[in-house]
């Protein structure tokens, strides 16, 4: 195989545009207009849903402390908008959002993402990037576009104190919201470095501190429920565990 490789580059070098072209600034365009490059292969939603949950994974394992944060987020996600009524369709694109909403975390330096500590100035000016950079890479990608927004609003709040834009709640839609609160739920959840997983009851209480200017309370109002429907009400952290590696009922 090798020998067969380097036979066919030195055929190729050969070619008296060859090294010409290599370092031409239209090399991509160059390259995307060759075969492979116009074969294309459609994309069907069961494809689209595997391309998520395996970037997730790749998003996740950025570090230790978020293993499994994506998974764990789609399947609030998911529950959230099945309590409220969102139909199947609407709900396997908010779980494929939920999978890539921090994708922006790939270009946050780990020892942010790590710091056991409080963060410095710049570097929750660095940890902040990771929503608008979500929005940029997700914007770039045509099947994900959808999940652009959600990637790039996560953090905002409904009093306009999020970040990055400080959106004001009408300016937040209920998709977002939805991701959001999950979001946050499993956060709390979840061993941090600066802190240990909250149990689920402390988790709900602090949502609820902060319902109508933070998170909206439909949200957690669904979130409540569905958790209380899956008999994990206040004392279900264990069976929360179980839960989370449950796959979601959206797809």
């Amino acid at each position: 195989m090798i020998a067969s490789l380097v036979e066919a580059f030195v055929t190729v070098s050969e070619r008296a545009d060859f090294w010409t072209t290599l370092n031409s600034a239209k090399l991509e365009a160059v390259v995307l207009a060759s075969e492979p490059g116009q074969h294309a292969i459609m994309a069907d939603d069961d494809y689209l849903d595997d391309i998520a949950a395996g970037f997730a994974k790749v998003i996740d394992a950025k570090s230790p402390y978020t293993s499994g944060h994506s998974d764990r987020v789609a399947l609030f996600t998911d529950l959230i908008a099945e309590e409220m009524g969102v139909d199947f369709s609407a709900r396997r694109l908010l779980k494929r959002a939920a999978l890539l909403h921090d994708i922006g975390k790939l270009g946050v330096s780990n020892s942010v993402l790590d710091k056991p500590g409080k963060l410095g100035e710049e570097e929750w000016l660095q940890m902040k990037r990771h929503a608008a950079f979500s929005e940029h890479i997700l914007s770039t990608i045509g099947a994900f576009s959808d999940a652009a927004l959600i990637g790039g609003a996560h953090h905002e709040r409904l009093d306009g104190k999020g970040y990055p834009r400080g959106l004001h709640a009408g300016e937040i839609p209920m998709e977002v919201r939805i991701v959001s609160t999950a979001d946050v739920f499993d956060a709390l959840t979840a061993d941090r470095p600066y802190r240990p997983a909250m149990p689920v009851a402390k988790a709900l209480a602090i949502l609820w501190e902060g319902a109508g200017q933070s998170h909206d309370p439909i949200c957690i109002e669904a979130l409540e429920r569905a958790l209380a429907r899956a008999s994990l009400g206040g004392a279900g952290d264990a069976a929360l565990s179980g839960l989370s590696q449950q796959p979601s009922q959206a797809a």
